[in-house]
């Protein structure tokens, strides 16, 4: 069972989009790729790689990407802004932006909000702030 936690002196957001937070939550596999042999061919050989689990991950500038054993991406982490993100919602956007564009998240800290797709866990994203501002955006996916 998940429980929606509001931040002190967050007022209400309102309902969450759904269609945009899915939109979001797609946005990494549309631009980089869903295969290792997709994202090397549109961002480049990586810079650093390293076991993870049953896969790997890979490593660009301010991106990393983590696959399955079968070479599908599972995880994607943004930590530096300059990426073509939808809705402009990157590195550095201000917490009151990611909330008007997405909505409620179904769960809220004072440094962390988590947004499921529509279908539910384990494709989701979640939102990491510091100051008032996405400092990490972690995208998760279901991948064999």
């Amino acid at each position: 069972m998940l429980f929606l936690t509001v931040a002190p002196g967050r007022a209400a957001a309102g309902p969450t989009h759904i269609a945009r937070v899915d939109d979001y939550i797609d946005a990494p596999r549309a631009l980089f790729g869903r295969t290792r042999a997709e994202l090397e061919q549109r961002l480049g050989a990586p810079i650093g790689e390293r076991r993870r689990g049953d896969g790997v991950a890979l490593r660009w500038p301010g991106l990393e990407v983590a696959l399955s054993r079968s070479a599908r991406v599972a995880a994607v982490v943004v930590s530096a802004s300059g990426r073509p993100l939808p809705h402009g919602l990157d590195i550095g956007t201000p917490r009151a932006r990611v909330e008007t564009v997405l909505g409620e998240p179904l769960e809220a800290t004072d440094d962390r909000w988590f947004y499921p797709d529509a279908d539910g866990f384990p494709n989701s994203v979640e939102f990491f702030f510091r100051d008032g501002r996405v400092i990490r955006i972690e995208w998760r996916f279901w991948a064999e």
